[in-house]
């Protein structure tokens, strides 16, 4: 199963990676509201586990193995979706797909820290509420807010 933004599912990108997997089964569901829902802070409302009840119960009968988060808010919803989902289901993410294709970017154009790998004190920019980040992040960061 994948659960995505409308912007993902539709894009060239995810129907020619679709297309390379021919017979299998690949059950699409947009999810209308979460992004929302993440970015107004409303992470473990019982609004955001009614859409994802409503969202994932298809999957669950089409007896989905995998289940794709097209989207970078989604990972935020492990925790829920993991409540959901029968136990044999695996999630897959692109956030580690992404943290090595940053580093591929950055090392390409010589912007790569050389001190990557020191574990210092990271800083994490919002251009919206930082008290949502600071939620998730559990108050553990310096946030800053910048407008880009």
């Amino acid at each position: 199963g994948i659960l995505a933004t409308k912007g993902t599912l539709s894009s060239e990108l995810f129907n020619k990676t679709v297309a390379d997997f021919k017979g299998v089964n690949v059950v699409e569901q947009v999810g209308f509201g979460l992004v929302a829902l993440i970015e107004s802070g409303k992470l473990q409302s019982e609004e955001i586990r009614e859409l994802l009840r409503e969202y994932l119960q298809p999957m669950i009968d089409a007896n989905i193995d995998h289940l794709v988060l097209g989207c970078s808010h989604y990972p935020y919803l492990v925790p829920q979706i993991k409540e959901i989902l029968p136990p044999h289901v695996k999630i897959l993410d692109s956030g580690a797909a992404v943290a090595r294709q940053t580093k591929k970017v950055l090392e390409s154009t010589q912007m790569l820290n050389p001190d990557a790998n020191h574990k210092g004190n990271p800083v994490f920019y919002s251009n919206a509420s930082p008290d949502v980040l600071n939620g998730i992040l559990e108050d553990k960061y310096n946030i800053e807010t910048k407008d880009f």
